[in-house]
């Protein structure tokens, strides 16, 4: 029976429940991508029907609406819940391009599905982040970033237990990106909350992302100088020619970035074709696309030549590319004008974070910040926002609950440095050695930010072996991943547990599962090409 007069209201300390709602989705369709439901492949289903409970509250003395959907199937149900994380600057909600279609996904393959919206629907922070100019709204961040995520696993639970008479036996949290980071913070703040989180392609700091993401920008306007996007396109390809086979297979991938030894002034001068006026020509790639390259590649310094952010990997998109169906973006990104004149193009995010929550005032002109101001943007960043989106790499309470979690990362991110996923784990292994008995990290050679990219390989088996080791201890060893179609033909590869890697045992281009290995760093790749690094000042 799909009727809110059977759902009481669930018990929330705090706060005050304001409306329920139910309503009965017969029948439906569902046809998802590989890549549209986070964490797993393609889904095709027919005859779906669920019923979908809408319910908002407030936290008590404060005036906001937080939504919570939950999607409980009507028959098929297997006896468990799967919270939904969301992607950029929205938590989720059930109409979110991102958590949309993971809801269907979830509820198509009898899970109880839950996501909230965490006060605000919007997916544009210009909607709600600030009060007013020169006020953030500090509530509606916190309810963002750390509150509103034990709370919809427990109004999630309650509703699943009022309709099924019954609470789920198991629990997932489901998320990559802004859902990555939501996974993370669950287990570290919240180790009750879920039994297992996938926290793929994690924004583990957002300010990191906020003010990192920036720094291509900067250094461009620092040099007063700008590349043709062409440019840093053909610089990109070059590295992946000289170190595509570091693997033992040529497939069009960089498999072992850190080893990648391509110098970026080496192609300096080279000839190549290029569009980015709108009128065909032949350019030569300048020493200014090399530095910027470069800059892309090792990411922001400050003065002491620490490294506040990382940058991307040699492999990924340093600029933006239009695929019909999305755009994926790149850091370094120009835009050029018919008379061969260029200016770069911040990314949208860093452009908002220093708009919003660092000056407070949308009008803010990004062009104008140097390299000294950058730094002390991302010194008040820290500050203001630290406590609220920095996540405490301590899983000991998740681990004595018995939680599992799995992440993984394309190395071919162009929007979160795989450093940052890699850098959460080495501190957690840091603190505790049997890591790996319940939190494992895969990097997904040639791989974009959740799914896409260059072709890489992407790991659509991640939350079913989530669910095989929290229930039947099966641990995840090596993973299957798959390309998308290259001269006509799909390729598979595995993912092995960090710091594994997969290296290619074979001869010829035809690659079988059985002809890949995990193993330990090779040994060829110790010696690591430093770059000229470029600092504040």
């Amino acid at each position: 029976m799909c009727s809110p007069s059977t759902i009481p209201y669930p018990e929330l300390p705090g706060a005050r429940f304001t409306s329920l709602t139910a309503s009965l989705v017969s029948n439906l369709t569902v046809q998802i991508p590989r890549g549209g439901y986070t964490n797993h492949g393609a889904v095709s289903a027919e005859g779906v029907s669920y019923c979908h409970v809408t319910t908002t509250y407030a936290h008590t003395g404060q005036d906001e609406t937080i939504t919570v959907d939950v999607y409980l199937p009507t028959s098929g149900w297997n006896g468990r819940m799967q919270g939904v994380g969301g992607g950029g600057w929205i938590a989720g909600g059930a109409n979110a391009r991102v958590t949309g279609p993971s809801m269907l996904g979830a509820v198509a393959n009898g899970y109880a599905a839950v996501t909230t919206d965490a006060g605000h629907a919007s997916p544009d922070p210009y909607d709600w982040v600030l009060k007013s100019p020169g006020v953030v709204n500090q509530h509606l961040l916190d309810d963002f970033a750390t509150s509103s995520l034990n709370e919809v696993s427990i109004i999630g639970k309650a509703i699943v237990e009022s309709h099924y008479g019954t609470p789920p036996t198991y629990s997932y949290w489901n998320g990559c990106s802004q859902g990555g980071r939501q996974g993370l913070k669950l287990a570290s703040s919240y180790p009750n909350a879920f039994d297992g989180i996938a926290a793929s392609a994690p924004v583990v700091d957002l300010i990191g992302v906020g003010m990192g993401n920036l720094w291509p920008y900067v250094f461009m306007n620092a040099l007063g100088h700008y590349s043709k996007n062409c440019e840093l396109a053909a610089i990109g390809e070059a590295a992946i020619d000289q170190c595509d086979g570091d693997d033992g297979l040529l497939d069009g991938i960089i498999s072992y970035p850190d080893g990648c030894k391509f110098d970026p002034y080496s192609v300096v001068g080279q000839a190549i074709s290029c569009n980015d006026t709108g009128i065909p020509e032949i350019v030569h790639i300048s020493e200014t696309a090399a530095k910027i390259a470069n800059a892309t590649w090792t990411g922001p310094r400050s003065i002491d030549d620490s490294i506040p952010w990382w940058g991307l990997k040699k492999g990924a998109r340093l600029v933006e590319e239009n695929l019909g169906f999305m755009t994926i973006p790149g850091l370094a990104t120009t835009v050029c004008s018919t008379n061969g004149t260029c200016v770069g193009k911040p990314n949208g995010v860093a452009e908002q974070w220093a708009k919003l929550l660092v000056k407070k005032d949308p009008a803010f002109d990004v062009s104008t910040v140097t390299i000294e101001e950058f730094q002390e943007m991302y010194e008040i960043s820290t500050q203001e926002y630290g406590p609220a989106f920095e996540t405490e790499p301590n899983l000991d309470a998740f681990r004595d609950a018995g939680g599992k979690m799995i992440s993984f990362h394309g190395l071919a991110d162009t929007v979160v440095p795989p450093d940052s996923t890699r850098h959460f784990f080495d501190r957690v292994a840091a603190k505790d050695k049997q890591v790996h008995d319940y939190y494992r990290l895969f990097e997904a050679a040639g791989l974009g930010h959740c799914s896409f990219g260059l072709g890489g390989y992407y790991p659509e088996g991640i939350f079913d072996a989530l669910v095989s080791w929290v229930e039947s201890d099966i641990i995840p060893g090596r993973l299957v991943a798959h390309t998308g179609p290259m001269n006509g033909t799909e390729r598979s590869s595995i993912l092995c547990p960090y710091p594994q890697k997969p290296y290619y045992n074979a001869l010829g281009s035809y690659a079988r599962l059985d002809d890949f290995l995990c193993e330990d760093w090779p040994p060829w790749m110790d010696e690591l090409g430093n770059l000229a690094l470029p600092s504040f000042g």
